[in-house]
């Protein structure tokens, strides 16, 4: 039987409710070190050109301070640029995103050891799959929902057009940042108008899922906790809050992923998991390519192209979970899980020293 949220609303804050907000206070260290480079920015004669304080100017120079987000976020609202001249010359961004292609800006990226703000270890450690997905957005915009579309419309019954999303634990909520969201049909009418800037080329595709999700708009079809749910699938989808194929944005998401004992994959920025692999996480390679990570967004809704070859390979990998032996594969999850919890501790440890090293460069760079 397909649920729907209706009877509940779940407001956007409530996800820092979460264990891995609570658990390790990640919103507050990254406040702590955006106030402190605010205070820099003051002293040193920078005033803001907006209330979200992240873009900052003196004379002709400007400084671009943003964590978490994708940067691209900073750049002018009016025009949409590449990201090599999202700035100009005599910007300097500090960051920790990953950029992996060249700027005629600065960018200045923090200490890797700055990962371990999202050090801690869940409380629930058994890994009992039910279901094969999970996938849980809460904030709606483009790409999330069509990766949603990508989801439900590869989840037909087999020679028939029934789709059957009881495979997978699912929630989607349609909480959108220019909406009220204060009642389930404005959520609904939230989906329905983000459609309208889905790429024609994609309408065709994926119209029948659109139709057929909307009535159950905002949806979820289960009543676990965000910790239950993440232990009884068999792989852990994570929607990155930002994707593209220049910058690598992490957020809580993955790390909750990486130090729970479940698979998982991830639709973030191009790169994601390669940018993991190098810092030394396990990414579990031994089980699931992670192809995806390589690929283009091309929006053709083909094979070939990131969203839909990243559903696939989703499946491929739980179909082939299946078959392997039940110890040897929870135990070698929990290896992962484990050597990144402890690698995520390291960097909490390292963080103090590996800031004060790096800082009085950055400093020298915004007088």
């Amino acid at each position: 039987m397909l649920l729907s949220t209706h009877m509940t609303i779940d407001l956007y804050h409530d996800i820092y409710t979460s264990e891995v907000f609570q658990n390790t206070q990640c919103i507050w260290h990254e406040n702590i070190v955006m106030d402190f480079f605010r205070s820099q920015l003051i002293s040193l004669g920078y005033t803001p050109v907006n209330d979200s304080r992240k873009v900052w100017r003196r004379g002709d120079r400007t400084v671009v301070v943003c964590l978490a987000d994708d940067f691209a976020t900073c750049g002018p609202m009016d025009q949409i640029l590449p990201m090599a001249q999202m700035f100009d010359s005599k910007t300097i961004v500090i960051t920790d995103n990953l950029v992996n292609s060249p700027t005629q800006y600065q960018v200045v990226q923090l200490p890797e050891s700055y990962f371990g703000i999202y050090n801690y270890v869940p409380s629930i450690t058994e890994w009992t799959p039910e279901r094969r997905f999970s996938f849980s957005v809460n904030r709606l915009d483009n790409k999330r929902l069509r990766l949603f579309l990508e989801l439900v419309t590869r989840t037909l019954y087999p020679n028939s057009h029934v789709f059957d999303l009881q495979r997978d634990y699912v929630n989607f909520n349609c909480w959108h940042w220019q909406s009220s969201n204060d009642s389930s049909e404005i959520l609904q009418q939230n989906f329905i108008d983000e459609f309208e800037f889905v790429p024609d080329g994609l309408k065709d595709l994926y119209s029948p899922a659109l139709e057929h999700m909307t009535e159950l708009m905002p949806y979820c079809n289960y009543t676990k906790t965000l910790e239950e749910l993440h232990s009884h699938v068999w792989m852990n989808v994570i929607a990155e809050t930002y994707s593209g194929d220049t910058v690598v944005a992490l957020s809580e998401k993955l790390f909750r992923a990486l130090v729970t004992p479940v698979p998982w994959i991830v639709y973030g920025g191009r790169y994601t998991v390669a940018y993991l692999r190098q810092m030394g996480f396990d990414v579990l390679d031994d089980l699931i390519a992670h192809t995806y990570d390589y690929e283009l967004e091309k929006d053709t809704g083909e094979f070939g192209d990131k969203m839909v070859d990243f559903i696939r390979e989703g499946h491929d990998a739980v179909e082939k979970f299946k078959t392997m032996p039940w110890d040897t594969l929870s135990q070698r999850c929990q290896q992962a899980a484990q050597h990144n919890q402890k690698l995520l501790a390291q960097m909490q440890t390292n963080w103090p020293t590996d800031f004060a090293k790096w800082l009085p460069a950055v400093i020298d760079h915004i007088k």
